[in-house]
């Protein structure tokens, strides 16, 4: 079995629908993520899915919910009660699991890393969005726990290409590899 992860992180309506910056500046950002995917699944990489549901009800207040009213301070109008659905092309098959996130981070509160260390999975490759927040700090975190980390930049998408370009700037080639879907073979 493979020990190669592909983590699709937050290919949900909110981020990439009518209507949204990404989809604007981004527009064959789907495409690319579904040939990505289905290289992926070609080759027997573990498929995960990562989805954002922040649920800013009082009753789930918790160590993860901390954030909340701050980031709507700093962004007021931008969603943050999201839904966990996926977008339109980014379903999982039966056998791919979906860990839901209540923070940026892919790893915080998910049960992910435990998951990866039960597969023996210790590359892991990352696209979805948004490239420079949940893409880049997933990423950071994995990185910091040891993974071999690289980023597939041209199925990830932004805010801008600004941002985006950015992420990779910072970032790429000095925590993750920047990684192409040709590449994988």
């Amino acid at each position: 079995m493979s020990k190669t992860g592909l983590l699709l992180i937050d290919v949900q309506p909110e981020w990439y629908g009518p209507n949204t910056d990404t989809a604007k500046h981004f527009p064959n950002f789907l495409d690319r993520l579904t040939s990505l995917l289905s290289r992926c699944r070609t080759k027997g990489f573990h498929i995960i899915h990562i989805r954002a549901k922040y649920d800013t009800s009082p009753e789930a207040r918790s160590e993860y919910t901390g954030w909340h009213q701050e980031f709507r301070r700093l962004n007021p109008g931008k969603p943050l009660d999201l839904t966990g659905v996926p977008a339109t092309g980014a379903e999982e098959l039966e056998d791919e699991p979906v860990f839901i996130k209540p923070t940026f981070n892919g790893f915080l509160g998910t049960g992910l890393h435990e998951y990866l260390q039960k597969k023996g999975i210790d590359k892991l490759i990352l696209a979805g969005l948004i490239t420079s927040v949940c893409v880049q700090m997933t990423a950071n975190e994995a990185f910091m726990r040891g993974y071999e980390v690289s980023v597939v930049s041209e199925a990830c998408a932004d805010r801008s290409m600004e941002r985006h370009e950015a992420a990779k700037l910072l970032y790429g080639g000095y925590i993750w590899h920047d990684l192409s879907i040709d590449s994988i073979k």
